[in-house]
């Protein structure tokens, strides 16, 4: 198995255009939720089909006005960020779309240097994730969607309420 290598990271916002190449991006966790309960055996705990908090965090060394705008969509901002990376020889891509209130924080601003900025976002509303085009993850909490590798988690629970 080879080593796999990040080329490049690009930030895309929801109708802006580019918005510039970050400089690092904090995936969201993927933590299922479960419910522990107690047995005569013991402790055991049950998946409930769906995921805790989804949060990321993206740094940037500049960052243009258009995220103003972006930021006032309040739980409807969208990011899209598309890396690619190299394993062995060959170049993938991934995808995120990430929609969710946006936080902004500067760092301390020091003369010489480079301005540091941070965009996170918690608790996505909307998340994706693609790997070289094929959606491997879709959760969209509004229509209760838990897509994880080709598998809704929640239809069933869906279904039978939504009738």
């Amino acid at each position: 198995m080879n080593r796999e290598v990040v080329v490049g990271l690009n930030v895309f916002v929801d109708g802006m255009g580019h918005l510039g190449v970050a400089e690092s991006f904090k995936v969201p966790a993927i933590k299922q939720k479960r419910l522990t309960s107690t047995t005569a055996a013991g402790e055991r705990s049950i998946s409930l089909g769906a995921v805790e908090s989804l949060d990321t965090e993206i740094t940037f060394k500049a960052l243009p006005q258009s995220i103003y705008e972006e930021i006032a969509k309040q739980d409807d901002a969208e990011l899209i960020l598309k890396q690619s990376y190299k394993n062995g020889t060959d170049v993938k891509s991934m995808e995120w779309v990430c929609q969710g209130g946006i936080d902004l924080e500067y760092d301390e601003f020091k003369e010489g240097e480079y301005l540091g900025v941070k965009i996170s976002q918690k608790g996505l509303k909307v998340y994706t994730h693609e790997i070289n085009g094929k959606v491997v993850l879709n959760i969209d909490h509004e229509n209760m969607i838990c897509l994880i590798g080709g598998k809704d988690l929640l239809e069933d629970v869906r279904n039978k309420i939504i009738g």
